[in-house]
């Protein structure tokens, strides 16, 4: 989990789920919302991995302070989601 390579493509992701939705907003039109929602769909699952990883390979992290802020915050993605809101 702290690989380089991995650190790099979730930072790239994390990076995604902050700005997409108003970049979404900003260019696009309705046709084109179904696509944001797949990307934060698949950034979704990405981030739950991520959880389920650290939860498996980090000592004190389930459970913990890091865990519970991780879970939160890939739960609100799902507020980005139109077919879930």
């Amino acid at each position: 989990m702290d690989n380089e390579i991995t650190s790099v493509v979730m930072t790239i992701i994390t990076l995604y789920a902050l700005f997409a939705d108003d970049v979404r907003v900003l260019i696009t039109d309705k046709d084109g919302d179904p696509n944001f929602w797949i990307l934060n769909i698949i950034a979704l699952g990405l981030f739950s991995l991520e959880i389920i990883f650290s939860s498996i390979c980090k000592e004190d992290y389930f459970n913990g302070f890091f865990f519970w802020l991780d879970v939160i915050s890939t739960l609100t993605l799902l507020l980005d989601i139109g077919w879930f809101t």
